[in-house]
């Protein structure tokens, strides 16, 4: 998986693009960026600060990591149900 279709499995799930930075970082978003060192990151942007942040080693662990985690939430968000 790849930047873009993670976008496209987020949407399938309903999170609002407004809240994700995908390549890059940006206030109030889940981001997921390549660090200089490499590595990937996952983390939520606020105030400048990387919170929950999670580092990776490939593009994919990394799309993969916040898919799980986001559609975690939306299942107890009652968004997605349990057939």
């Amino acid at each position: 998986m790849n930047l873009a279709e993670l976008a496209d499995a987020l949407n399938l799930i309903g999170i609002s693009p407004n809240v994700l930075e995908l390549g890059g970082s940006g206030e109030m978003a889940w981001c997921v960026e390549q660090a200089d060192d490499g590595a990937w990151e996952v983390y939520w942007c606020e105030r400048g600060g990387k919170h929950d942040l999670t580092r990776l080693q490939t593009e994919p662990q990394a799309c993969f990591y916040l898919l799980g985690r986001l559609t975690y939430s939306q299942l107890l968000a009652g968004v997605i149900r349990k057939t």
